[in-house]
C-alpha cells in the first residue's frame, strides 16, 4: 500500500508543480492543459490565482494520501485521524474515477469533443492517469 500511496502522491505532486508553474506565468504544456472547443480556442482562460488554488488543492490531496498510508501526521485529533483521512481519500478516489470515466463534453474517456490537442492528451494521458489514481486510491481505502 505504501508504494501505491507514494506513486499517487508523486503524480499529484508533479501536477501541483505544473499548476504553480503555470500560475507564475510558465508556458510549457499550457497548449494542451486547457480544453479547446471544436472550432478552436480555449474553453476557458485560467487565471494565475486559480492555477495556484488547484496546486494547493493537489498538495492537500497528497497530504491526505500520505496520512492515510501512515507516512505523514496531520494536525487532526488522533481519535478522528483514521476516519477523516480515509473519508477524504475515498472522496478523492471517487473524484478521479468520475473524471476519468465521466461523459463530459471535453474530458473523460467518453468525452464528446475528441479532435483537439487537449482531447488527444486527455485520451492518451490525463484520463488514464485519473483512472489509475482512482483505482490506486480505492485500493488504499479498501486495504485498510
Amino acid at each position: 500500500m505504501t508504494t501505491i500511496a507514494l506513486a499517487c502522491a508523486a503524480a499529484l505532486s508533479l501536477a501541483a508543480g505544473f499548476h504553480f508553474y503555470w500560475g507564475f506565468g510558465g508556458r510549457l504544456g499550457i497548449a494542451v492543459a486547457v480544453p479547446q472547443a471544436p472550432q478552436g480556442g480555449s474553453v476557458f482562460t485560467p487565471r494565475p490565482g486559480s492555477a495556484h488554488l488547484v496546486g494547493v488543492a493537489l498538495l492537500m490531496a497528497v497530504a491526505f494520501i500520505l496520512a492515510q498510508a501512515g507516512l505523514l501526521a496531520l494536525p487532526i485529533p488522533a481519535q478522528l485521524h483514521a476516519g477523516i483521512t480515509r473519508a477524504v481519500v475515498a472522496l478523492l478516489a471517487l473524484i478521479f474515477l468520475v473524471r476519468a470515466l465521466g461523459w463530459f463534453r471535453y474530458a473523460g474517456l467518453f468525452k464528446q469533443v475528441r479532435h483537439t490537442p487537449f482531447a488527444r492528451c486527455d485520451t492518451w494521458f490525463y484520463s488514464p492517469l485519473c483512472l489509475l489514481l482512482g483505482a490506486g486510491l480505492s485500493y488504499q481505502v479498501l486495504a485498510v
